[in-house]
């Protein structure tokens, strides 16, 4: 669907349109959920547009059966952010805007963008507009692999660059993440595991209506849930530290069909840990990493 089907029976001008899909995007990208608050404020701050033109984007979203006005509570996400309806509004916004992403990733990456880059640097190499590289900016901090540098800029945070580190990452994590499921304080937790499990079979059901970045998130967010049941706190900042090192380098591997398979394996080990089944998780913890994380690329 397009952007004239998605406004045409509310008589919505393309500006607005936009703004809508832009929201969209950035709901996405925060991993924002159903019962979620949405602070037009903050969308405007974000997008450097007045917080008018928000409210009438957010009215689009109301109407559109995504968001809700609550009274004394403004608005709240009813819907989830990959449905026909949701996926339709974000078709509405800069469709440049992934490519850019995937760009700037694959070019820092790859060595072609220096440690240090300023905004005008950015606007000349990508032919973007000011606003778009600081919506670009703040998605890409939002995410942790760049920041503001004190004097001048923006700073790439370290990144592995290799085959070889990556696959040294898979060994680590082989070695931890299979300890933490035997940890003795691991408790199984159905509240932190319903939305973990809904994710995954969407996955299963239709990879390709996410993106790059969606998915690789989705896939950390298990074993990041599947550490904080372990009860060992250091184990789980290890591994959001490892998932942030890692994360454009991952990039490059995700397909259709490597998703498919990790939701499945990913499936399993949340049947297995809900019914207690610990040893056998595991071990198949430890062999999902093997070749999903790169350990098989060693010894």
């Amino acid at each position: 669907m397009g952007e004239h089907d998605m406004g045409a029976d509310l008589n919505v001008s393309p500006k607005t349109l936009e703004l809508v899909g832009q929201i969209i995007q950035i709901a996405r990208s925060d991993n924002l959920r159903r019962g979620e608050r949405l602070f037009p404020h903050r969308f405007a701050n974000r997008l450097g547009v007045s917080r008018g033109p928000v409210q009438s984007a957010m009215q689009i979203l109301v109407a559109k059966g995504i968001a809700e006005a609550v009274p004394n509570k403004g608005f709240v996400l009813v819907d989830e952010l990959d449905t026909a309806t949701a996926l339709e509004a974000l078709g509405s916004a800069d469709d440049e805007s992934e490519a850019h992403y995937l760009r700037i990733a694959r070019d820092r990456l790859n060595g072609a963008l220096p440690d240090v880059v300023s905004e005008a640097e950015l606007m000349r190499r990508y032919e973007m507009k000011r606003a778009a590289v600081l919506r670009l900016l703040d998605r890409i901090a939002s995410e942790g692999w760049i920041e503001r540098s004190r004097g001048y800029g923006w700073r790439f945070t370290q990144t592995l660059n290799s085959a070889r580190s990556y696959a040294e990452t898979g060994r680590l994590r082989m070695m931890i993440e299979p300890g933490g499921i035997l940890e003795p304080a691991f408790q199984w937790r159905t509240d932190l595991m319903a939305s973990v499990r809904e994710h995954q079979q969407r996955l299963l059901e239709d990879p390709g209506r996410f993106t790059p970045p969606e998915l690789f998130r989705f896939g950390c967010e298990v074993h990041e849930a599947i550490a904080e049941c372990s009860g060992n706190a250091v184990l789980l900042e290890t591994l959001k530290r490892l998932n942030r090192l890692r994360r454009l380098f991952a990039y490059s591997f995700i397909t259709d069909l490597q998703v498919e398979k990790h939701a499945r394996e990913h499936l399993q080990l949340l049947d297995l840990l809900e019914a207690g089944q610990h040893s056998d998780a595991a071990e198949l913890m430890k062999h999902h990493l093997r070749w999903s994380g790169g350990g098989d690329q060693i010894g």
